[in-house]
């Protein structure tokens, strides 16, 4: 008889990350559970294997993670009490691998691995890196000039984003096994989405690399190291940072409900004027090196690095048609510098949020006699957004009335999609989705979108997984109806290259199917299939799986992330 593990967090594929919470089991870095690949699987009949997510602050016994969300190189839980305990009710946030790093990850996984597990040893905080900064009034006191080897570890590194200079921040920089990130004011955290966080009162918090100004705090800076409320939220803007200010006829005027200051009058000054959040945050999804997020008044916003369109500033123009476009009409040079002034900051980076607000009509119809600039936008209600998603460079959102949008890098489709697609700067209606079923959930992996409907049927737009084809012109049928029953969903989720859904069927038993845009047809249709560490999982709470079920998948770039949890 096997004995029934506690429910937990598992884990599979690369460990020198720290994203798989090991380093209490394994000093060395080797894979316990590296990812097995599909044509192992099927023609070798080997199961995915997986480890447990280690850390000594947690109690599986009496705590259980209730949210989770992978990045690159790191993995964040929200763990609480369970119900049936007497454990402290209260929602933790802990965070796992290198939540600051991106340059350093990329380099680190070229290197040969007894390369890579050097520099990872000798750039770890040691306990004599644990400095009480409250007592330290002189930073050169808390600065330690780093050995020769650890400055070894940092040339074969490369331009590690962490310093030396910041030895108060290296254990938030590479963290090995779960540690909990406290949030501000004691909020306790409610969602997230990799280094994002919305609190119970539905503040939105960031913190993580910053130099695009990702993180949103109305600031450009190498990191972010503590939890951060996101600047901007709010649909008015008094004074923009675009050179020009508000006055009422002379001098400059600060009308802000919140924060920020403002010098001098109009101008070439540059001021950061935001007025306070006004709504709770609901929903929050980050790309690369953007983020999207929606309140409960239906108002979007996005943030961070934008000259792929991925912040949707920009508007459709009413005849867009470069290089054959919707309409088939080609502009000349003169109409196109047209178009870029009636836009000049379609493409800008922001290091706060702006609204989401330019969603056209796309049943509405214009004529090039008519001598419209912009395609007509929809009603501010039909506007309001009910979903949001994000990919590595792009954005989605669905409107309270059923309508997908996308925007961001390779959005936009040439007419035979034979070559390469456009950035779309502006909300694109995406074409192909049934009318008349709803847009239950969506998900975003790194070059694709997924839409559930409520019959049970995905479909997706973006880049074929077989072979580098767009498929962006309109959304594909990539699981047919009447397989998931959408009343028992757990989750939906897109990491990468795939969807994985998680639903109870029929018998009470939790089921798991990952699909993928495949470019043949034959093989979109039929390509669902059942993750093999199923059979692993099953096998080691072979007793009462339905006590230890699947909750949800989240797919990283290198290591996967799959949490279990009790069902009634």
């Amino acid at each position: 008889m096997i004995q029934q593990r506690p429910l937990s967090v598992y884990g599979y594929g690369t460990q020198w990350t720290g994203s798989l919470s090991r380093s209490a089991n394994n000093s060395s870095f080797d894979d316990e559970a590296p990812e097995i690949s599909p044509q192992e699987i099927a023609q070798l009949h080997q199961v995915q294997t997986m480890v447990q997510l280690n850390s000594s602050d947690i109690d599986w016994e009496r705590e259980e993670c209730v949210g989770a969300s992978v990045g690159w190189g790191h993995s964040a839980l929200l763990i609480q009490g369970k119900k049936s305990s007497n454990s402290n009710n209260t929602t933790r946030l802990m965070v796992c691998g290198r939540p600051h790093d991106f340059q350093t990850l990329m380099r680190l996984r070229r290197l040969p691995p007894f390369i890579r597990n050097f520099c990872i040893k000798y750039t770890l905080p040691t306990s004599d890196d644990e400095i009480n900064y409250e007592t330290t009034t002189e930073r050169s006191e808390a600065t330690k000039d780093p050995s020769i080897l650890q400055r070894i570890a940092s040339f074969l590194a490369g331009s590690n984003e962490v310093t030396f200079n910041e030895e108060e921040h290296r254990r938030y920089s590479n963290i090995q096994s779960l540690l909990e990130i406290p949030l501000p004011n004691g909020d306790e955290p409610a969602v997230e989405g990799l280094t994002a966080v919305i609190s119970k009162s539905g503040s939105l918090y960031t913190f993580g690399l910053n130099h695009r100004g990702q993180c949103g705090i109305g600031t450009f800076s190498p990191n972010v190291w503590a939890p951060t409320q996101v600047a901007g939220l709010a649909s008015l803007r008094f004074v923009l940072d675009h050179g020009t200010a508000v006055n009422d006829g002379n001098n400059t005027t600060n009308n802000s409900s919140g924060g920020g200051s403002s010098t001098g009058s109009g101008g070439g000054d540059v001021f950061k004027e935001y007025k306070g959040q006004e709504n709770p945050i609901i929903s929050v999804a980050l790309g690369l090196q953007h983020g999207i997020a929606l309140d409960s008044e239906g108002q979007c916003f996005c943030w961070g690095k934008g000259e792929r369109g991925q912040l949707g500033q920009g508007r459709r123009f009413a005849h867009e048609a470069v290089e054959g476009g919707n309409s088939g009409e080609v502009y000349n040079n003169a109409v196109l510098e047209e178009m870029d002034e009636a836009e000049p900051n379609e493409n800008r980076t922001f290091e706060y949020a702006l609204q989401v607000s330019n969603f056209y009509d796309p049943y509405a119809t214009t004529s090039p006699s008519s001598g419209e600039i912009f395609a007509p936008l929809l009603s501010p209600e039909d506007s309001k957004v009910r979903l949001i998603s994000a990919g590595m460079n792009f954005s989605l959102a669905v409107t309270n009335n059923n309508l997908p949008f996308i925007w961001g890098k390779n959005c936009i489709p040439t007419p035979d999609c034979a070559k390469a697609v456009r950035d779309s700067t502006y909300p694109r209606f995406i074409e192909g989705l049934p009318k008349d079923e709803k847009i239950v959930k969506v998900a975003c992996g790194s070059h694709h979108a997924a839409f559930l409907l409520e019959d049970g049927s995905v479909y997706a737009v973006g880049v074929a997984t077989d072979q580098p084809l767009p498929m962006w012109d309109e959304a594909l049928e990539i699981l047919p109806p009447d397989v998931v029953d959408v009343s028992s969903l757990a989750s939906f989720t897109a990491g990468f290259d795939r969807t994985v859904i998680v639903y109870e069927s029929g018998d009470g038993k939790r089921q798991v199917i990952e699909i993928q845009l495949w470019s043949d047809e034959d093989l979109r249709l039929n390509g669902a299939v059942c993750p093999s560490w199923i059979d692993w999982l099953e096998e080691k709470n072979e007793e009462k799986m339905r006590n230890n079920a699947v909750q949800s998948v989240h797919r990283g770039w290198m290591h996967t992330v799959v949490v279990t949890g009790s069902i009634s």
